[in-house]
């Protein structure tokens, strides 16, 4: 930090975070359940429209050959699907079962399935063979019963839901009254970044997750990038963000600490040394955390932290 001067951090009187259950919370979580159960099939025989499922076969000739060049038989689409041929789209819009559409389309880059053909020209001849929608079931009591033999009618899920969102508030709640406190000081306070000191943190945050989602998931961060749809350096922009918000936050830690003499006990210090030991010995550690001297820090902090929540969350 280029510089930084803590402002008003306790005796805010802050409101605490919101651990009530909303109606709209358990609308949500109503239809996340409707979304997981097996959807059915309903045939159509009427126009086809945006957000019906066809089955095609098609077919696409250059006139420069004799036989197609583009051969799918049996071939489901969304209609509506942005990631479909714009051609394809609009000529099967409006029709039906068993008709055939006959139109040219250009190859273009983004074809992933077709990018060997890119720039040329063909007629395609796309015969619809089937067309259905996916309908989501209702929740019936027999259904909910299937859930969860426990429960015996829609009310019984709604207010197992409203217990299960109201626990995981309660588990939410230290970390939500954190943020509204750190916000309040942070716009109390003055700061400013030491920009190298701030990319030099972003840079270490990217290759910190890279090697996470190695080792822990198994993906590659270039399989992460696109399924996200971001590029490299929107990433790193989030890094930097989050760099600085935790650049930001462990000043203010560690000035509230020092003012208010904040430090750990005989005890604290004898329960971390033996913690480390035990977690060493059973390879249980990342390797920041093999420095006591670091667990100390991040004990004390989290003991800063508590003295904020103390000091300025009003119920």
């Amino acid at each position: 930090m280029k510089q930084f001067e803590l402002g008003q951090y306790k005796g805010l009187n802050l409101k605490c975070f919101d651990t009530s259950v909303k109606e709209h919370e358990i609308d949500e979580a109503m239809n996340y359940l409707k979304s997981s159960l097996k959807k059915t099939e309903v045939e159509k025989n009427d126009s086809i429209e945006i957000g019906d499922y066809a089955i095609l076969n098609i077919e696409g000739l250059d006139t420069n050959r004799s036989f197609p060049v583009i051969k799918e038989y049996d071939f489901q689409i969304k209609v509506g699907n942005d990631g479909l041929m714009a051609g394809l789209n609009e000529n099967i819009l409006g029709k039906k079962k068993g008709d055939t559409v006959t139109f040219q389309q250009t190859i273009q880059p983004d074809f992933l399935q077709f990018q060997e053909l890119h720039g040329r020209k063909l007629t395609f001849t796309i015969e619809i063979i089937r067309v259905f929608r996916n309908e989501k079931p209702e929740l019936t009591e027999d259904i909910v019963q299937e859930i969860d033999p426990s429960l015996k009618t829609l009310q019984d899920l709604k207010q197992k839901l409203t217990e299960k969102i109201f626990q995981e508030k309660k588990a939410q709640e230290w970390e939500g009254n954190l943020n509204i406190v750190f916000q309040a000081i942070i716009e109390r306070s003055k700061y400013e970044f030491d920009e190298e000191s701030l990319n030099q943190a972003a840079e270490e945050l990217y290759k910190s997750f890279t090697k996470e989602l190695k080792n822990v998931d198994g993906m590659e961060m270039i399989n992460y990038l696109n399924g996200r749809k971001i590029k490299a350096d929107e990433f790193l922009k989030e890094c930097k963000e989050e760099a600085a918000k935790r650049m930001i936050r462990d000043q203010i830690l560690d000035a509230v600490i020092e003012t208010e003499k904040i430090e750990l006990t005989a005890e604290e210090y004898g329960y971390l040394e033996d913690r480390l030991r035990r977690d060493q010995e059973n390879g249980q550690l990342y390797e920041i955390f093999n420095d006591i001297h670091v667990v100390q820090i991040q004990y004390l902090r989290k003991k800063g932290m508590d003295f904020l929540i103390d000091a300025n969350i009003v119920n």
